[in-house]
């Protein structure tokens, strides 16, 4: 009796530890909600750990290049002037030591389960946001008549579309770039021709949604990633009829976008003169804050500024060089550099290009199209600066590691 018990109470603990797992997955984009997932998983687990005895922590050295990543942080707080500030980086951050931590200590057996429900779980959230937009256009608008154009120019993208829950557009189009990645690794399994169109539809509908938020490194990224994907996998598996069908889709998508969603095309548009001629730019775009910065990042190349200095000496130069933005330099690599300097964009840089071999050696597609996706998304976002990114990498990162390390039928 006494072993059944104890066997019923480990296995309700690890139902629970999955369970809070699943909230963490689902609950991205839900910036409220999604750190209360985060504190119960790891305290519900340091509990289970101390409870255990003679427990043994499997690492491997990735693991230990992860923690070397999130220790430059406290290398960086020895010569910062703004100490609270780097505390609070730190903390910030602290998730990029605890979701290693928490893997090499939790058996995870149903990964594929855990995919499926965050695939679910970001089809739900834009199935909802897109009801919520229509019902805001013809029960609380201010526009009579109601004009169509306006509201696909305008109340049906970007900002506008996400207002319900206010994520920013940038971190949402990530993790729906990776919700198709999963997508496209459960068709290699899947025989039924009705499934197999449904999760195109699915695909395509995502895909669509990116375009209508105009975020516009994940629209690039998508179609980097999504497009040769399908196609391959098409090919490969002699799908003739549905790669047609995928060739008619994509032409309806991309009528339906050129004709009725102009403004995703234009600003994709305008960044890439804007790249090209900066020097004419009206506005102050990522290249300006970047060349604008160069002057400050050769100046403390070695050591950067310190963890907690880089934004302030950052909008300081900034207003040297007469602009008016007080945001941080959108960029990962320069970020590191800045406050950490060369060793530290060394460290960001091995992390992801030794998880990118290792993907590529293991042939692992999940893990590498992830990768892909964060090394697109740090030129444009500063991804481990604020919450949606920094979960988003430590949660997946590892995890993908291990799968592809350890086992990758599925893929």
């Amino acid at each position: 009796m006494v072993n059944n018990t104890k066997f019923k109470i480990n296995f309700k603990s690890s139902e629970l530890v999955f369970l809070l797992l699943l909230g963490v997955f689902s609950t991205l984009p839900l910036e409220k909600v999604n750190p209360k997932f985060v504190f119960c998983l790891f305290v519900v687990q340091f509990i289970l750990i101390i409870k255990k005895r003679n427990f043994k922590f499997k690492t491997t050295p990735f693991f230990w290049m992860l923690m070397a990543l999130y220790a430059i942080n406290f290398i960086g707080l020895l010569y910062t002037e703004d100490l609270n500030k780097g505390l609070m980086i730190i903390t910030r951050q602290v998730s990029l030591f605890l979701f290693p931590l928490f893997y090499i200590s939790y058996n995870l057996k149903n990964i594929k389960l855990l995919f499926k429900v965050y695939c679910c779980a970001i089809f739900i959230l834009l199935i909802t946001l897109e009801i919520y937009t229509l019902y805001r256009f013809f029960y609380q608008s201010d526009i009579f008549p109601l004009d169509l154009e306006l509201f696909l120019s305008f109340r049906y993208t970007g900002a506008e579309l996400t207002k319900l829950i206010g994520v920013h557009n940038a971190y949402l189009g990530m993790y729906i770039i990776l919700s198709n990645v999963l997508i496209i690794s459960f068709l290699k399994e899947i025989k039924k021709s009705s499934l197999f169109i449904l999760l195109l539809l699915i695909i395509s509908f995502q895909s669509l949604f990116i375009m209508q938020m105009v975020a516009k490194t994940a629209i690039i990224i998508n179609i980097l990633i999504i497009i040769p994907s399908l196609f391959y996998l098409l090919i490969t598996k002699k799908k003739i009829k549905t790669l047609l069908f995928l060739l008619i889709l994509l032409a309806g998508v991309f009528y339906f976008t050129t004709t009725k969603f102009k403004l995703p095309l234009n600003r994709i548009s305008d960044r890439i003169e804007e790249l090209s001629n900066t020097t004419n730019s009206n506005r102050e775009t990522r290249v300006v804050l970047w060349k604008s910065a160069m002057p400050l990042l050769k100046e403390n190349i070695v050591f950067g500024v310190g963890t907690g200095d880089g934004n302030k000496v950052l909008i300081e130069n900034y207003k040297n060089n007469g602009l008016k933005t007080n945001t941080n330099i959108h960029n990962q690599y320069l970020d590191y550099l800045l406050r950490v300097g060369l060793f530290g964009l060394l460290v960001f840089i091995a992390v992801i290009g030794y998880a990118v071999y290792l993907s590529v050696k293991l042939n692992n597609y999940v893990y590498f199209c992830f990768l892909i996706l964060v090394l697109g998304s740090c030129f444009t976002e500063n991804i481990l600066s604020r919450q949606w990114g920094i979960i988003f990498f430590a949660s997946f990162n590892y995890l993908l590691y291990l799968n592809a390390r350890n086992t990758y039928k599925w893929e």
